[in-house]
């Protein structure tokens, strides 16, 4: 826009003085009389005359040395005239004229009398409203020979500089390399960029900056191509010079050679980073601005000292980078060691045992336990252990897995036909809670565990184990910023035995509560007799409960619906709410029967509301009386997403919202994440986060089935598995620090909906 602005007012100033005759116009050697003069060995003036009804920019004089071993120091200004110009706003001009000194710097080599080339370029308008084009003159002066006598006594001054026969060679290179007059150079002799890897930890970009050019600090930017989930940090520029630019306004630009290094975060394990270099600058000479470049590079890290510690400004720089919870996670396990690692994981473990995903397991132990008869407090425990042990080695093979192939072993074993067997081996125990058969071992195989224990209690161990293994495969814990975050360590650190041990101790952090409920069942659950036949069975309706639980995953709320009420139904009249209470029931039994009325009733809520067409579980009566309203008012806050099935139909979508300067949001879902379902219900229904998204374009990837394009998209944008939602801004690059992983309340939507909409323009 500044750019426009500034080419309109030229184009009005232009035509303004094509409206001028031509002999009221002076030349601009006429209008600006330009000389200069040596007035010390050590000092020269610049003066210019300025004609009647002209002025010149006090900002747009600049004086370089273009001869060896030479250098200017600050010019000294006299004071000018505020203007309100019509092109640049307010700034200093002078009239009449400007005298203006210029010190000289000379090295030691260049004490002796010698010509100096002064270069200088100012720039300036006329009352009547022509601006001229930045003028450059060339004076010769001849500089006598300085009295080395004078600073005999004065103390050396210690300077870090590049040696005299360096400067005059890199000054003769650029002189060659230099176009001439009014000429322009390729914008890659203009500004010679390389980009190296200093170590593990640390990029270097150097731009070799030809002589009347200069590139814009803000337009310098880098980004990680490859691979996926790679950050880095903010980079560590030098002090450019503040100029008010034609274009841009204030600010800060590079006119000669400068470094600029780019810390790299979470850099364990990286072998190669390939990185894109964007830059633009200009042209002095010819007034060219170019368009910004773009380079790609690929870089080898292999070999390469470890990363070095940031220290001072280059801390507080590489630490500027925002970074979302899982790459939090995933930087702070790369900084650990091994103890701290298992440390970590094992404390993270306790708080995912009290996650809605782990609930599930409460049941399945606790029924492994009523199920084994007569269980003595000692007896829970060790089965208990033996349960929570056996899912950690599950969780072991897991990060063995994803260390070695890179892959979710959970996510895999989330298809449907491998719920569907989960659901039916519950479905199986919960009949054997009812008494219909019993469930244990071959007896060849039980005769082969009597060191455990007894038959029947070697069978209950070795089931206890089964079920510990498989249930943590298929019931959880759900992804989340946690797992997800130790995932892509192990991923990044391409060591499986490390990803075993740490999932290890996350499995054994998780099983801690479970001992300990475990163990308490033990003491609470009343010993054989006619009780302990009904407490089976209640677990028996709690195993059916579970299978219907992960059936939910991947068949319709319908059917999710029909079979919950059948089991309620089922029973309730199991429960006795159909039969009469005896009069010597006593309390525990009247509250039986309650509890089986309770299950009754409700059970027939839900299959009524579903036969209505009603698909909410919880109400299954909300909406029937007036379904026309309550579905039209669902369908106007719900969000509405674009399906994308792979990568070539992402890239295609974001371009085209590019295209359109629309910001993006990008979620993952699967039918069997339970997460995901809740998310549709609620998180996604929230008017208000609907509202603060504005044109924002959804889109949805469904990884339902985990094929070879699912993982290419997970890959992609290193998602563990779903939920996950990433934030794209209007210029179709990802706003990492804003994503969401697990379950996503419509709390947390609105609130990261709100800084998305502060970053989405770019």
């Amino acid at each position: 826009m500044r750019k426009l602005l500034c080419f309109l007012l030229l184009l009005v100033a232009s035509m303004q003085a094509h409206a001028l005759k031509q002999e009221d116009l002076l030349p601009p050697d006429q209008a600006f009389k330009f000389k200069a003069e040596v007035i010390a060995p050590d000092k020269i003036k610049a003066t210019w005359d300025i004609a009647q009804g002209y002025y010149l920019y006090r900002e747009r004089f600049t004086f370089e040395a273009e001869t060896p071993n030479l250098s200017l120091s600050a010019p000294a200004f006299p004071t000018g005239e505020s203007k309100n110009d019509p092109n640049f706003g307010q700034t200093e001009v002078y009239h009449n004229q400007v005298a203006i000194e210029i010190p000289v710097e000379r090295g030691q080599t260049a004490s002796q009398a010698l010509e100096l080339a002064l270069k200088v370029k100012y720039q300036g308008c006329a009352d009547a409203g022509l601006c001229y084009a930045p003028q450059k003159k060339t004076a010769k002066l001849q500089l006598a020979a300085l009295d080395n006598t004078t600073d005999k006594t004065a103390a050396p001054v210690a300077k870090t500089e590049t040696p005299a026969s360096d400067t005059a060679l890199t000054n003769i290179i650029k002189q060659a390399q230099k176009p001439k007059a009014g000429s322009a150079i390729p914008v890659e002799q203009a500004f010679v960029f390389e980009l190296t890897a200093l170590d593990k930890g640390m990029l270097n970009a150097h731009w070799t900056i030809q002589p009347d050019h200069h590139l814009y600090r803000p337009k310098i930017q880098f980004t990680v191509k490859e691979p996926q989930g790679v950050t880095l940090g903010s980079p560590i520029f030098p002090t450019g010079k503040i100029v008010d630019d034609e274009y841009f306004g204030k600010i800060e630009v590079y006119g000669e050679d400068i470094d600029v290094k780019i810390p790299i975060l979470q850099s364990t394990g990286l072998q190669k980073l390939v990185v894109e270099t964007e830059y633009q600058g200009c042209s002095d000479s010819t007034g060219i601005c170019y368009p910004p470049v773009k380079h790609s590079r690929e870089l080898t890290l292999t070999g390469l000292a470890d990363a070095k510690p940031l220290t001072g400004t280059e801390s507080n720089s590489a630490t500027q980078a925002p970074l979302n919870q899982q790459d939090a996670l995933t930087q702070r396990l790369e900084d650990s060691s091994f103890l701290q690692i298992m440390a970590i994981t094992f404390g993270l473990g306790l708080l995912l045992a009290f996650t809605p995903c782990i609930f599930p397991m409460v049941p399945i132990l606790s029924g492994i336990i009523a199920g084994s008869g007569n269980t003595s407090s000692s007896k829970a425990l060790w089965l208990s252990v033996t349960y929570v042990v056996s899912g950690a080695v599950a969780y072991a093979i897991v990060g063995f897995v994803f260390g070695y192939f890179g892959q979710n072993l959970q996510a895999v074993l989330q298809h449907p036909i491998a719920i569907g067997l989960m659901s039916a081996l519950f479905v199986a125990l919960a009949l054997s809670m009812f008494g219909f058969y019993d469930l244990q071992l071959p007896n060849s195989l039980q005769s082969r565990l009597n060191d455990l224990s007894n038959k029947q209690e070697s069978g209950s161990f070795v089931g206890a184990a089964i079920m510990g293994f498989l249930s943590t495969l298929i019931v959880g814990p759900c992804a989340g910023p946690a797992i997800a975050g130790i995932l892509t360590f192990i991923t990044q650190s391409h060591n499986a035995w490390l990803g075993a041990a740490a999932l290890f101790s996350l499995g054994m952090g998780i099983g801690v509560p479970l001992i300990l409920i475990g163990t308490s069942a033990g003491h609470l659950l009343p010993r054989a007799g006619i009780w302990m036949d009904t407490v089976k069975a209640l677990f028996g309706i709690i195993m059916l409960g579970v299978a219907i639980y992960m059936l939910s995953r991947i068949v319709s709320i319908e059917i999710t619906m029909a079979l919950t009420g059948i089991l309620l139904v089922s029973s309730g009249v199991y429960m006795g709410a159909l039969e009469k209470v005896d009069e010597d029931a006593g309390g525990w039994g009247r509250f039986w029967k309650s509890t089986g009325m309770l299950q009754l009733f409700y059970g027939a809520l839900i299959l009524l509301g579903l036969a209505a067409g009603s698909t909410n579980l919880l109400q299954p009566l909300k909406g029937v009386f007036s379904v026309g309203i309550a579905s039209g008012q669902a369908a106007e806050v719900a969000i509405s997403f674009q399906r994308i099935q792979n990568v070539a139909a992402l890239e295609t979508a974001l371009q085209q919202a590019k295209a359109q300067q629309r910001p993006v949001m990008l979620d993952f879902y699967a039918d069997w994440c339970s997460y995901c379902h809740t998310m549709e219900k609620t998180t996604f229904r929230d008017p208000e986060s609907i509202k603060i998204l504005g044109n924002t374009l959804f889109l949805k990837v469904d990884v339902t089935d985990q094929n070879d394009h699912d993982l290419a998209l997970q890959k992609r944008f290193d998602v563990v598995a779903p939920p996950a939602i990433v934030f794209f801004n209007n210029a179709g690059e990802e706003l990492r620090a804003l994503r969401l992983v697990g379950d996503i309340t419509p709390e947390q939507l609105r609130a990261q909906a709100a800084t998305f909409r502060q970053q989405a323009v770019k």
